[in-house]
């Protein structure tokens, strides 16, 4: 692996990013419930921290309240697969990638048109470098219209630099540079490719 791609790895995991580049996304609810309370942790996960109940002096952590969203009884299929998408979310901001993976996976099992889970899974896939994989579901989640297409189509990039198909490779950078122009990272890779 590169230099570069190695640190993008790394940013990954780590969920670093200021700009929100790196980091899953999240599923929203509002419903009142588990589901509304794991959307909100998810939505923070960079700052996800114990949760108090109301009416209870108990202090859960953010993967628990997504668990009970999941395990919740009037919970739709869309519910179930937002929160496991969500804890997967959680679970890969720890680094937790093999339990962040399952996650998604069980996500997309209830609910194959949740292209947030697709692309989640993809970056989990990026960050455990399984390349070929990541682009095959890079691929549906994009066709399902899943947030943030910029960062997908990079994240497609690297994985398909790494496997040696430069000219896509070219071509997804570029489709990122294009969607999000004030985005830099794009940019400074698209730099160092010569079109001929």
């Amino acid at each position: 692996m590169t230099r570069s791609r190695q640190l993008t790895a790394a940013a990954l995991i780590a969920g670093l990013s200021a700009s929100g580049n790196a980091a899953p996304t999240e599923v929203t609810f509002i419903d009142g419930g588990y589901a509304e309370m794991c959307s909100s942790v998810a939505q923070n996960a960079d700052d996800a921290k114990y949760v108090e109940l109301t009416g209870s002096r108990l202090a859960i952590s953010p993967v628990e309240i997504c668990t009970l969203a999941i395990e919740e009884e009037r919970s739709t299929p869309l519910n179930v697969a937002g929160a496991y998408n969500n804890r997967g979310v959680l679970l890969f901001n720890e680094g937790r990638l093999e339990d962040a993976l399952a996650d998604f996976e069980r996500a997309i099992a209830r609910a194959e048109t949740l292209g947030a889970a697709h692309i989640n899974r993809g970056y989990t896939l990026v960050a455990m470098q399984r390349w070929e994989d990541s682009i095959a579901s890079f691929d549906r989640g994009i066709e399902l219209g899943a947030p943030d297409p910029a960062r997908a189509h990079y994240n497609r990039a690297i994985a398909h630099e790494e496997l040696g198909h430069v000219r896509e490779a070219y071509y997804d950078y570029k489709l990122a540079s294009e969607l999000r122009p004030e985005w830099e990272e794009p940019k400074r890779e698209l730099a160092r490719f010569s079109v001929r």
